[in-house]
This record gives C-alpha cells, structure tokens and sequence, in this order.
C-alpha cells in the first residue's frame, strides 16, 4: 500500500480493562497521517483506557494496534516513548512548580 494511504495509528478488535472488568468492547479507530482526533464522551465511556491500552500501561486483551505498520500490543511504556507517543493522564498538578 502506498504511504501516502497507509494509517499512522490503527486500533482494530481492541478490547481491554482492568482485572476482570472489561471496559473496551471491539474497538476500531484509524487515524491517518496528518490528521487532528479528539475523543469525547461521557465520564466512564473508556477514553481513558483506550489511550492506556495504547500507551502499553495496560494490556489489550484481544485486538491489536499499530502505529506506522508497527504492531504495539507488546510495547512497554518506555518503548512507546522512543517511538514518541506519550500519555498525559487528566488532573491537577501533572507537573510540581
């Protein structure tokens, strides 16, 4: 496929929680280079754990991800860095004055 059409982030089948709790339920979502995503939703919809799912701060249990034709599903945290993703988690003080 050429570059020019291939997806910069590709979440396909993702489903993921915490412990036994499943909070994502087959989600897809594909982001093309250059483009601008905003997820919205209500408190509890899984905003949040999808981007920790993605970020690698907690295992996606089936599905899987990519970003540039990488797959993600094993990557540490760390390693998403290297890559430059990085996760800002929501609330005050994220950063001491």
């Amino acid at each position: 496929m050429p570059e020019s059409f291939r997806s910069l982030l590709e979440v396909e089948g993702l489903v993921s929680g915490y412990g036994k709790k499943q909070v994502l339920s087959g989600v897809n979502i594909e982001v093309m280079p250059g483009e601008i995503v905003a997820l919205i939703g209500h408190n509890g919809a899984g905003k949040s754990t999808l981007l920790k799912t993605v970020f690698g701060l907690l295992p996606a249990w089936t599905g899987h991800m990519t970003l540039d034709g990488r797959r993600l599903n094993s990557l540490i945290p760390r390693k998403m860095l290297g890559l430059g993703v990085c996760y800002v988690p929501q609330g005050n003080r994220v950063f001491t004055i």
